[in-house]
């Protein structure tokens, strides 16, 4: 399983869990956020398209950390991603983005 198919999947865990995730959302950050649907304002995960340079476009694995967006439950989030076979980085701040890493 490809780390592209590792978070497709996670995303998927993550939407079934009542979170707006979005891969590839937008062009940045600040229209991702501005763009979160109203009800899940306090409830989301997405990468934005300058992140998409994480990954590597033949192989579909990621070749630099890629950085997540989120509000919600951290530890949730976390492990819903990890439950995927994801290796992740978080310092636990919630001003800090989760990294997703190579």
């Amino acid at each position: 399983m490809t780390t592209k198919q590792q978070v497709n999947n996670a995303f998927r865990l993550l939407r079934k869990a009542g979170y707006f995730a979005k891969q590839d959302f937008l062009c940045c950050m600040s229209c991702g956020l501005a763009n979160i649907p109203k009800d899940n304002i306090e409830k989301y995960v997405f990468y934005h398209d300058q992140d998409n340079d994480a990954w590597d476009k033949k192989s579909k694995v990621l070749k630099e950390k890629l950085w997540l967006a989120w509000d919600g439950d951290c530890e949730e989030i976390c492990n819903i991603l990890t439950s995927v076979g994801l290796s992740l980085e978080h310092h636990g701040g919630r001003e800090e983005r989760i990294a997703i890493l190579p």
